[in-house]
């Protein structure tokens, strides 16, 4: 494919632009990695169609928004064992989430990706190779638009306050916890191993100087210094909160599609709607800076 000259533009009111006029099957030129760096920062996500590209091509586009979170040549065993599982052979910093008559989709909630760590992805890389004839969208939710709706009261209250992210809640799922004893993982032994995390439930994007809320239901238990109930009636409403359409892009994939959206200031749902379908995306995910301690 040329490289074409590259426009940016919206896909909603929310969040979001396509790019058209890029072959990621080539390397980007300083020009064109600047824009696309600029366009990401300016809206969030991107949606690259029409690609025909390998792994290494995927891996060259998700390194020009910073480092990956395993590099080349590294063992499966120094990164999370727990997504180790879904490696795809020869390349343990891609993850392939394939989806048909034999595995079901799993994680189908609003999430974060890996919230749990004190070092989240600053990002996501996923490409689309095979896709059902309907079905499977993902929807992305703006959560700077989510902590700006909220009232100058509720914010300040938020602005004080740290979630508990526990990543072993968010594997307490049959199909997930059955993968990892089929690799010889005791999901309480393995996870005990990695205890819960506390982060601020409002955080300031490095790049934008933007706020937004930071938290993931199916990882999010707690919050610092707030008893259960406390904790259990805010999460609530903040979970209810991000499900707001105004603060919505819904993706319809095709086969051949790039997206990277930006783990610090969006949740996603993957809609788990087209079983028994097959559906295959290769991840690839951007490491980010620590943010979070252990508690």
């Amino acid at each position: 494919m040329e490289q074409r000259r590259l426009t940016v533009e919206p896909v909603s009111l929310a969040l979001g632009a396509r790019i058209d006029g890029l072959d990621l099957s080539s390397e980007l030129t300083d020009d064109q990695r600047q824009a696309v760096r600029e366009a990401f920062k300016d809206h969030g996500l991107l949606v690259v169609r029409d690609q025909d590209i390998t792994v290494d091509d995927q891996r060259r586009f998700a390194s020009a928004f910073s480092e990956l979170e395993l590099a080349p040549g590294q063992s499966p065993l120094e990164m999370r064992e727990h997504t180790a599982m879904f490696a795809l052979d020869g390349h343990p910093d891609c993850l392939a989430l394939h989806n048909g008559p034999d595995r079901r989709p799993g994680l189908d909630h609003w999430h974060t990706d890996n919230v749990g760590f004190v070092d989240p992805p600053s990002a996501t890389v996923l490409y689309a190779k095979i896709t059902p004839a309907l079905g499977g969208d993902t929807l992305f939710s703006s959560m700077y638009l989510a902590y700006e709706a909220l009232s100058p009261t509720m914010r300040r209250l938020l602005e004080g306050l740290e979630g508990v992210h526990d990543m072993r809640q968010a594997f307490r799922n049959p199909m997930l916890e059955k993968a990892l004893r089929a690799r010889g993982i005791d999901p309480d032994e393995h996870f005990a191993a990695h205890p819960a995390v506390a982060h601020p439930l409002v955080r300031t994007h490095p790049l934008t100087g933007r706020k937004a809320l930071f938290l993931s239901a199916p990882h999010t238990t707690g919050i610092v210094g707030l008893n259960d109930d406390e904790a259990k009636h805010l999460l609530g409403f903040l979970f209810r909160h991000v499900e707001n359409p105004a603060f919505h892009y819904r993706h319809v994939w095709r086969e051949g599609d790039v997206l990277v959206w930006d783990n610090r200031c969006l949740q996603h749902l993957p809609v788990a709607d087209y079983y028994p379908h097959e559906r295959l995306m290769l991840r690839m995910s951007v490491a980010g800076d620590r943010l979070g301690t252990a508690v």
